[in-house]
């Protein structure tokens, strides 16, 4: 039993910024997908922010766009994106007022990019914004268990995304979409593929083509295809060089950004790599205890508990047992990663023998609420103690 990887997370994936239109000037026409520099710069400008985790930079640019571009759907799909992507990086679905907004915001950019369709759309962009607002939409349906509505959000997405690649073949953003579908409907399990084929067809080749085709080509949608790639061949493919060679191409470019920094450490910990994990893990920590740009406070448990991951992986359990001890006794909300240590605390109490105190950790995090399938692998290893890296209930 795998640990997440979960950047890309549950959570990547659905934070998909797919809007391949743009352009820059109140004199936009729908026959054009982009109009000029000034739109681009600030479409540009706040997916940076986004994938740096500056959250209010972001939504500055996509409220501008939105503004100023009133008839377009860009700015509240931009919004809605970055709206999700706070959700879920930094409150894990569990903001009321976050949650209203970005609902608030999906819907309107739904409602604006219906409004275009109806107009012709001949440039595709519409479908495009349409199709990626329903997508993110169904995501949310899923993860409150609403699967009915999940399911009608997402095959309405993948329509659209089509429709917007047959009314424009060189809107290469919207590849990603469709593509994604056609990936993970091959790789679902046997009992259900068959069904899921029939709406979306494709295969898993295909799928891959159509993800490439987006982050070589694409003209917005680049990072996030290059994100749903390191997914894939972190939790599918089972590749974690070729998921670390695509997540350092992603820091070269986002420098800056702890986002990219917390992927490739989360690959490090998938891949066993025990040493490279431990000096990017006091790297990341080091960076939140300066407050270096976009890193904070807010972020260093999430550095402990990749620091102990790195312990626990060379095979020093009193040392990892140390640092975990340090998240638990700072943090004490409902945080994922909080749950995350008292599982890998545990882990770390059974190669020490301490079966009682591990037992207790693993009820801790039955206690928890569920994410990332922690409750399985907390029941796991409750029925078998952990044994080593090798074990494969970790």
């Amino acid at each position: 039993m795998r640990r997440p990887c979960p950047f890309l997370f549950k959570r990547v994936a659905a934070a998909v910024f797919a809007a391949v239109v743009g352009g820059g000037t109140p004199a936009w026409t729908a026959a054009e997908p982009t109009a000029g520099p000034e739109m681009d710069a600030l479409i540009d400008r706040g997916l940076r922010d986004m994938y740096n985790l500056d959250y209010a930079g972001a939504r500055s640019s996509f409220e501008t766009l939105r503004d100023d571009f009133p008839d377009h759907p860009i700015g509240l799909y931009g919004l809605a994106t970055t709206l999700w992507w706070e959700l879920t990086n930094d409150y894990d679905e569990t903001n009321p007022a976050l949650e209203r907004d970005f609902l608030a915001a999906a819907d309107r950019a739904i409602a604006v990019s219906r409004d275009l369709v109806k107009k012709g759309d001949p440039s595709g962009a519409g479908r495009l914004c349409l199709g990626g607002a329903l997508g993110l939409k169904g995501r949310w349906d899923a993860i409150q268990g609403r699967w009915l509505s999940a399911y009608r959000n997402g095959k309405q997405a993948f329509k659209i995304q089509e429709d917007a690649i047959r009314a424009n073949p060189g809107l290469y953003d919207a590849y990603l979409g469709v593509g994604v579908f056609h990936y993970y409907v091959a790789v679902l399990p046997a009992a259900v593929k068959v069904f899921a084929r029939l709406i979306f067809g494709g295969s898993k080749e295909q799928g891959l083509r159509e993800i490439h085709l987006a982050r070589e080509k694409g003209r917005f949608s680049r990072t996030a295809a290059h994100l749903f790639l390191v997914n894939i061949y972190v939790n599918n493919e089972h590749n974690p060089p070729k998921a670390l060679e695509l997540i350092r191409e992603g820091r070269r470019e986002f420098p800056e950004s702890p986002f990219f920094h917390l992927a490739e450490l989360l690959v490090l910990d998938d891949a066993g790599d025990g040493p490279a994990l431990r000096a990017g893990a006091e790297e990341f920590l080091e960076k939140t205890r300066r407050a270096s740009r976009h890193y904070g406070w807010n972020r260093e448990h999430v550095g402990l508990l990749l620091l102990g991951n790195s312990r626990l992986l060379e095979g020093n359990p009193g040392p990892a047992i140390d640092v975990y001890d340090q998240v638990l006794t700072k943090h004490f909300g409902g945080d994922r990663w909080v749950t995350l240590t008292f599982l890998h605390r545990g882990m770390a109490q059974d190669l020490q023998g301490r079966r009682d105190l591990a037992e207790t950790d693993y009820r801790a995090v039955l206690k928890r609420r569920d994410v990332w399938g922690l409750h399985d692998k907390a029941k796991a290893l409750l029925r078998h103690p952990y044994t080593g890296p090798g074990d494969q209930t970790r």
